[in-house]
C-alpha cells in the first residue's frame, strides 16, 4: 500500500503547487517544463507497474498466460481467432524472454507511452491530468484488465483522428485495438458522438435511443455479456453510485464552463461529449459491471475535461477563488476515492516488490 501512497502524495503535491499555472502562460519554456514533469510522472507510474510482483488477482493470471504461451505455437493462437493480436503479441514476447518482469516492462511501457502522448497533446495542465488518471480508476484497471488496457491505450491515438475527421485512420486504430480486446468496438461511436454540437435537435434523438436501450437492456446485456465472455451479475462493489455522483459533478462543471472552454479551444467539445457518454454508460454500470468496460474507453475524455476546467484562469477574484477551491476539493476527493478503492482491490494490494 505504501508505494501507492507515496506516488499519490507526489502527484498531489505537484498538482497543488501548479495552482497558479494557467493556459495563458503557455510559453515555450513553460510547455517544455510541463512536458518534462509529465514524463517524470508517467515514469513514476511505470516503475510502480513493473516493480509489483504478479502474485494475486488478474495480474497473476496474465503472468501465467505469458509463461504458458511458451509451450504453444503461433499457429495455435491464430486458430483461436479470439483477440489474436494480444495473444500473438504475448507469444512474441515469450520468444524473446521468458521473464514476467520483461513481459510487464514491455506492456506497461506501451500503456505509459500512449498515456504520455495523449496527455501531452490535449491536457492544459498536465500535472492535473496525470493525477486524475492515477486516481480515477484507469491506473488500477491496468492491473486487472491488461488486454483491454492495451486496447484502450491504442485508442488514445484515435482521438486525433476524430478531431481531424480522418475516418480511415480512426477505423484502422480501433481495428488494431480490437485485435487486443474486442470491447474496442464500443469506441466506434466516438467518431460521431465526439463532434455532436450542443443543440437540442442532436441530443434529443440520442436520449431517445438511450431510453430504448434501457427498455431493451436485459436482452442487450445478455448478448453483449456473452460476446465479451463476461458473466457479471448485479453490481455489488458498493462504489458505483459514488462514482456516478463524481461524474455528474464534472459534467455539471463542464456545462457551466462550456463557453469558456470553447473560447480557448473548440476541441473541448470532443472531451465534453466523451464525458457525457461515460455518464450514460455508468448509469447502466449500477446494474451490471459489464457496462464499466466500454465506459473506460471514454473516461480518458473525462480526465482532459476536468483538467481543462480547473486550468481556466478567471479574471474576477471571486471566480478565481472558486477555481482554486475546486482544484483543492478535486485533489482531495480523488485522493480519498483512490485510497478507498485501492484497499478493496485484490489486484493492487498487497504491494509486493518484484524482488521481494
Amino acid at each position: 500500500m505504501l508505494p501507492y501512497v507515496i506516488v499519490l502524495v507526489i502527484l498531489a503535491v505537484s498538482a497543488l503547487f501548479s495552482i497558479r499555472e494557467v493556459k495563458e502562460s503557455d510559453t515555450d519554456i513553460h510547455r517544455k517544463k510541463k512536458t518534462f514533469l509529465l514524463l517524470f510522472s508517467c515514469s513514476l507510474l511505470y516503475l510502480l507497474m513493473i516493480l509489483k510482483a504478479p502474485l494475486a488477482g488478474d495480474y497473476s493470471r496474465y503472468a501465467d498466460n505469458f509463461l504458458n504461451s511458451a509451450g504453444k505455437s503461433f499457429r495455435f493462437y491464430l486458430e483461436r481467432k479470439k483477440e489474436v493480436g494480444f495473444y500473438m503479441f504475448t507469444k512474441l514476447l515469450s520468444e524473446i524472454s521468458l521473464s514476467t518482469f520483461f513481459y510487464f516492462a514491455v506492456t506497461s511501457a506501451i500503456v505509459c507511452i500512449c498515456l504520455f502522448f495523449f496527455l501531452n497533446r490535449y491536457a492544459y495542465n498536465k500535472k492535473y491530468a496525470v493525477y486524475f488518471y492515477y486516481t480515477i480508476g484507469l491506473f488500477a484497471f491496468s492491473f486487472a484488465g491488461l488486454r483491454q488496457t492495451l486496447a484502450m491505450s491504442l485508442c488514445l491515438f484515435a482521438y486525433e483522428a476524430i478531431r481531424k475527421r480522418k475516418p480511415v485512420r480512426f477505423l484502422l486504430l480501433v481495428g488494431i485495438a480490437f485485435l487486443f480486446h474486442k470491447s474496442a468496438a464500443f469506441f466506434l461511436p466516438a467518431y460521431f458522438l465526439g463532434r455532436i454540437p450542443w443543440k437540442a435537435k442532436y441530443h434529443i434523438p440520442i436520449l431517445l435511443a438511450y431510453g430504448i436501450t434501457g427498455i431493451l437492456f436485459d436482452r442487450l446485456y445478455g448478448v453483449i455479456a456473452s460476446w465479451l465472455d463476461y458473466d457479471y451479475g448485479i453490481e455489488s462493489t458498493g462504489n458505483g453510485s459514488i462514482f456516478l455522483i463524481i461524474l455528474i459533478i464534472i459534467g455539471f462543471l463542464g456545462i457551466i464552463y462550456r463557453k469558456e472552454l470553447m473560447a480557448l479551444d473548440k476541441d473541448s467539445l470532443l472531451f465534453l461529449n466523451m464525458h457525457f457518454v461515460v455518464i450514460l454508460l455508468w448509469l447502466f454500470r449500477l446494474f451490471t459491471r459489464t457496462a464499466e468496460r466500454p465506459a473506460f474507453y471514454y473516461l480518458y475524455g473525462s480526465i482532459i475535461l476536468l483538467d481543462r476546467i480547473l486550468s481556466l484562469k478567471q479574471q474576477e477574484t471571486e471566480k478565481e477563488k472558486t477555481r482554486k477551491f475546486l482544484l483543492l476539493f478535486s485533489v482531495v476527493l480523488f485522493g480519498v476515492f483512490f485510497l478507498y478503492r485501492t484497499l478493496r482491490d485484490g489486484n493492487l494490494t498487497p504491494y509486493v516488490w518484484i524482488l521481494g
